[in-house]
């Protein structure tokens, strides 16, 4: 048992998150778990599922590897810029060519800052995007990079990430109303990718920490999400991130962006 967990266990974590979560989401739907464990219930489940399959696979030395890149902050101050501002360019890239092709003009943006000055949102949204960080990008990314590219780790780890988020989207519960699976299948491994970039490139957790909070806060402040902005302005913006963080690797890398990791690559991702 020991030896398939310490084989598979990015594959038994991101497994194991989504069966849990799955329980847990229904468990407060159907009222067997109070409400008021959700808002943070189900990042410190991330965060404590994936530290329990650390422990056991790798003990102390596996959890002191998982926050390593959290300790990585000395980079240049451009850096920081371009993690912060990447996903609100896209928001007014999208609602500037929607307004464009609609209505001939650049749009009159209606920005709603007022919900980040909400200390209850704002804590939320800056501890899901710390354990986010450090488990989908600093933890599954990186192991998943030794053995596929960069951009094909971030993939697998949107889709499943997708499926972490799937049950609150199924159940319309605790979540933005009415996105499309699809819709957000895009969009997850959009913000997946452009988070792998941004570490890629850097080797910090902390200017993923950045990416992460700037795209949290940008689907809140901007309308592009189904309740904002409709329907349609969402898979816009979904498709269109989706697309950006593509590019992204194919310009930038690393590369190769598609294939097979070369075995030799492995100990310079692991780095």
């Amino acid at each position: 048992m020991m030896a398939f967990l310490r084989k598979y266990e990015v594959w038994c974590f991101m497994g194991l998150i989504i069966v849990v979560n799955t329980l847990f989401v229904s468990g407060i739907v159907f009222k067997i778990l109070p409400n008021g464990l959700y808002s943070y219930g189900r990042f410190a489940l991330l965060g404590g599922t994936l530290a329990g399959v650390v422990l056991l696979a790798r003990g102390w030395p596996g959890i002191v590897d998982l926050l390593r890149p959290m300790t990585e902050w000395r980079r240049p101050a451009w850096m920081y810029l371009l993690a912060l501002v990447c996903n609100p360019l896209v928001c007014l890239l999208v609602l500037s060519g929607i307004s464009l092709a609609t209505v001939g003009r650049l749009p009159d943006i209606q920005l709603k800052y007022s919900v980040l000055t909400r200390p209850d949102v704002a804590m939320i949204i800056l501890f899901s995007s710390l354990v986010g960080e450090i488990a989908w990008i600093s933890y599954a990314v990186r192991r998943l990079s030794t053995r596929f590219t960069p951009y094909v780790s971030a993939v697998i780890v949107g889709a499943v990430w997708t499926a972490w988020w799937a049950p609150m989207a199924i159940y319309g519960y605790g979540i933005v109303p009415g996105l499309p699976l699809a819709g957000l299948l895009f969009n997850q491994i959009g913000v997946a990718a452009v988070c792998t970039f941004v570490y890629m490139h850097t080797r910090s957790g902390l200017l993923v920490l950045c990416a992460q909070l700037a795209f949290n806060s940008s689907i809140l402040i901007f309308p592009v999400m189904p309740t904002d902005g409709g329907l349609q302005t969402y898979w816009i913006f979904a498709i269109t991130y989706f697309l950006v963080s593509m590019l992204l690797f194919v310009i930038f890398g690393p590369k190769p962006v598609f294939s097979r990791r070369q075995p030799e690559e492995d100990a310079a991702v692991r780095a």
